[in-house]
């Protein structure tokens, strides 16, 4: 039921259907798998892109450091995510095929009030700054984190056939108070590539010192084009390493 005694295990698919229905408020189960939908390729076909989709510059990344894309969310009765913002900044995606999620989501300007631990970072090929809280706000520690009680929210409830759009600078913590399956994504368009580029950059000290005089007459698109056309290789190089050990990690040499 604590994040602080939480569990880490690797099983299939199988396996963990048979436990998941076992959920509790002290004990639950939580599958977040950014692979598996991506390395079946019927499954992925299957997804069909919203219209929100139509425009996202995580397309143009090279392979080996673009974000994995249609997360596996599969939790049982009880299960939560942790209060964070989304990787990068970016604006994310939530679909629920089966069950029913609780979300709080909060609006920005309230950074202060989440306890945010400094130099946290999100471990991706393409590494980005974490912005995960302790807090549960589920379950809150008043004494142990009382700015929080200022900090505002709205709850909704998401069900089987929904999709959420959760916007950029906006914390947020999903509970299911079923076992539920649900799939996540996330975009970077003409709306928000600004702050993911910015993400990037502080995350891996890009210079940027030499920008052309001209990058303001630059379209959306260029900008990013241009802006992967400074990572170092040594980013690269690191972005296929963690791609190789994660893969090899959950899925061995397959």
């Amino acid at each position: 039921g604590d994040f602080t005694n939480a569990e880490a295990a690797i099983m299939t698919l199988e396996e963990f259907s048979k436990i998941v229905p076992n959920g509790k408020p002290s004990k639950w189960h939580y599958v977040q798998d950014e692979l598996f939908i991506n390395r079946h390729e019927q499954l992925k076909a299957d997804i069909k892109e919203p219209i929100y989709f139509e425009e996202n510059f995580f397309k143009l990344f090279p392979e080996e450091i673009r974000p994995w894309d249609a997360m596996l969310l599969w939790g049982s009765a009880h299960s939560r995510s942790h209060l964070h913002i989304d990787p990068y900044n970016w604006t994310g995606t939530n679909a629920v095929l089966h069950g029913r999620k609780r979300w709080k989501l909060f609006p920005p300007g309230q950074d202060d009030k989440f306890y945010i631990q400094p130099n946290q970072m999100c471990g991706f090929p393409l590494n980005c700054r974490k912005y995960n809280s302790p807090i549960d706000s589920f379950n809150v520690d008043n004494e142990k984190y009382p700015l929080f009680r200022d900090a505002n929210y709205i709850q909704i409830e998401q069900n089987a056939g929904e999709l959420l759009i959760i916007p950029p600078g906006w914390f947020h913590q999903v509970y299911n108070p079923v076992e539920t399956i649900a799939i996540s994504s996330q975009i970077m368009n003409s709306q928000n590539y600004n702050i993911i580029l910015k993400e990037i950059v502080a995350a891996n000290k890009l210079i940027t010192d030499s920008l052309p005089d001209d990058i303001e007459s630059y379209t959306p698109k260029e900008k990013v084009l241009f802006m992967l056309s400074l990572l170092p290789e040594e980013v690269m190089e690191r972005g296929r390493f963690v791609n190789n050990q994660i893969i090899k990690q959950f899925y061995g040499n397959h």
